[in-house]
């Protein structure tokens, strides 16, 4: 009976600590559903909002300013930067302390920090979405828009600055933010 009721408390703390797991799992999904619905309405709104400059330039007969509109270099470069802000500020209020638990994996002299103005460096976002699950080096690379090259260099300069054995980082890196 004993063994019985030591079996069923030893169940019972399992089936806790999965619904606990389960529960982070939903509020990371609702917060980044949340986010990603938002940024889509956003930028739907810049697209419309681009779309009318450009429908009123075109009506006026200033095509030369339409040109330039639409021959601006500086737009791609723009909205990546408010999409790496948006993506840091979001991964960050669901994981706050990921910085300085992601610095603790590494050598004293070789952590990574965010220089001024920014919030999350290259590195730290390509660790940030494989915390999140997205373990493929494509799809990183394609969701950064870095080369695959640069994703597979970034994952290889972070594993050779660990201070715990490399069979271990993975795992690790999924315990962040429990």
């Amino acid at each position: 009976m004993k063994v019985m009721y030591e079996d069923m408390k030893e169940m019972n703390t399992e089936l806790n600590m999965l619904n606990k797991e389960l529960s982070e799992s939903n509020q990371v999904k609702e917060a980044y559903i949340g986010s990603v619905f938002n940024l889509c309405s956003t930028y739907i709104d810049k697209m419309e909002a681009y779309r009318l400059d450009l429908n009123r330039k075109l009506k006026a007969d200033k095509i030369a300013d339409a040109l330039r509109t639409t021959g601006s270099a500086s737009l791609v470069p723009d909205e990546l930067k408010e999409f790496f802000r948006n993506f840091d500020t979001v991964f960050l209020n669901i994981y706050p302390d990921f910085v300085h638990q992601f610095n603790a994996l590494l050598q004293k002299e070789e952590r990574i920090i965010p220089k001024a103005g920014d919030i999350l460096t290259p590195e730290l976002r390509v660790f940030a979405l494989i915390r999140l699950g997205i373990n493929d080096s494509s799809k990183i690379a394609g969701f950064l828009h870095y080369s695959p090259q640069t994703v597979y260099n970034y994952k290889l300069k972070v594993r050779n600055k660990l201070i715990i054995p490399r069979e271990e980082f993975e795992e690790a890196l999924f315990r962040i933010g429990r």
